[in-house]
């Protein structure tokens, strides 16, 4: 599947984000003695992350509408690429 447009800056923002988010400085500012329902906060985060990470990836991965892409003739109506006749002067 090749990416275009928004698709590409969004899986490269996603990546960099995610590569930033558990470089081991940002996890070790996570990393205390605190626990939210018996879990490390350390824990927390870099499944949290990861969840979003995830979610994230799913929602760019999705398809947008359908866009016709073809040449302008086939729009107006002009000689299509399947007209055998196409090509041959």
């Amino acid at each position: 599947m090749i990416r275009t447009g928004r698709k590409k800056e969004w899986s490269v923002l996603l990546f960099v984000a995610c590569l930033v988010a558990f470089l081991p400085p940002v996890i070790a500012l996570f990393d205390s003695s605190i626990r939210v329902f018996g879990i490390p906060l350390s824990y927390l985060f870099v499944f949290g992350v990861w969840a979003f990470a995830i979610a994230m990836t799913a929602l760019g991965a999705r398809r947008g509408p359908e866009k016709a892409i073809g040449p302008p003739e086939a729009e107006r109506g002009g000689p299509s690429s399947t007209d055998p006749g196409r090509g041959k002067q």
